[in-house]
């Protein structure tokens, strides 16, 4: 063995000068709302409704269009570690839209209030919100949903291809040889997807192959222990801040889901304003596979209230293979849960 400073050059690897990341090997991460926001104004800002198929569902309706972007808010950003390319983004999108009915004009918004990476293979909830309630409105709302949705989501699907690939720092086209292989590669991944599903339905659970982690998040609330029990454990306010639907929380134990159930689990013990313990998951984890979430509260003093969350075997991977969900599930719940109470209740500055 030679001696430290005697190797030969030939087998001496040295930190390059110029800092270059050969091959993406070390992680990089880039903030892609800005281009999120650009890409889903050229994508669904300008739907237009065809005059032809619009006049016969909508005889009353002389036209349907988008007139851009109107909101864009949350997070977005593309990591690449040894060359794969893991995209995380959790939107908010409004776009604006008029119409004309009877000669009267009309016009509101296509909402669609959770664009996330964790259900990118469905479409996400997409409504149209009038202006007003006349009935003017209301018929062009229909011809919105019938003619102009369609069109915004699969603008939509076409936004989430790109971020796939990259987003912004997507690749240049490839040739035709390297996309035959990258075909073959997707047609070989469909296959292992549909025998691991046969797997499953012949109840042959696989083992996890991968670490479990812990989450921890301790949040200050001016309020009783009790509103944010209520909050967190009463399906009507559960929809209220989160703006999608919810199902089983009742203010007692049992099985729920949340955000149109994209969450999923059960409530197996509940001490109103000192404890709530829950199984719970994402549907894009792997199958079957539960955390355990343990909230606690504490108050120093009347109407200073702490909670303490503790998050255990929480996966490294979701099913897809995605690296992001310990960032996914901690952001979760500190910008999508606890932020909106606070925003929406009053609970804290």
């Amino acid at each position: 063995m030679a001696k430290f400073g005697e190797g030969d050059e030939r087998w001496i690897v040295d930190e390059r000068a110029d800092g270059a990341n050969v091959h993406g090997w070390h992680w990089e991460e880039k903030d892609a709302l800005p281009w999120s926001r650009e890409r889903l104004g050229a994508l669904c800002g300008g739907a237009e409704a065809k005059k032809d198929a619009l006049l016969q569902a909508f005889p009353e309706v002389s036209f349907v269009k988008c007139v851009g972007l109107t909101k864009c808010e949350g997070e977005a950003y593309v990591n690449k570690r040894k060359g794969k390319i893991i995209p995380g983004y959790e939107l908010e999108v409004e776009i604006a839209y008029e119409g004309e009915c009877r000669g009267k004009a009309c016009g509101g918004k296509v909402k669609m209030p959770y664009v996330a990476d964790e259900n990118a293979d469905e479409d996400p909830e997409c409504v149209a919100a009038p202006a007003s309630d006349s009935t003017e409105d209301s018929i062009v709302r229909e011809a919105v949903l019938k003619t102009l949705v369609p069109i915004i989501l699969e603008g939509v699907r076409t936004f989430v291809k790109e971020m796939a690939k990259g987003g912004p720092g997507g690749d240049a086209p490839v040739s035709a040889e390297a996309a035959a292989k990258a075909e073959a590669a997707k047609a070989a991944d469909a296959a292992k997807k549909a025998a691991a599903k046969e797997n499953t339905r012949s109840d042959k659970a696989a083992p996890l192959s991968q670490k479990n982690h812990t989450i921890k998040i301790t949040e200050n609330f001016y309020c009783r222990p009790r509103d944010i029990c209520e909050a967190l454990m009463d399906g009507s306010r559960v929809m209220h801040f989160t703006r999608s639907r919810c199902s089983g929380l009742n203010g007692s134990t049992g099985k729920f889901d949340m955000f149109d159930g994209n969450i999923q689990g059960e409530t197996i013990d509940y001490v109103p304003g000192e404890k709530i313990v829950q199984k719970w998951r994402f549907n894009s984890w792997p199958d079957d596979h539960y955390s355990t979430v343990t909230i606690t509260f504490r108050e120093p003093d009347p109407g200073n209230c702490w909670v303490d969350l503790v998050q255990t075997d929480v996966p490294e991977c979701d099913k897809f293979g995605n690296e992001t969900v310990m960032d996914t599930t901690e952001n979760g719940w500190k910008n999508l849960i606890f932020a909106r109470i606070r925003q929406v209740f009053g609970y804290g500055a």
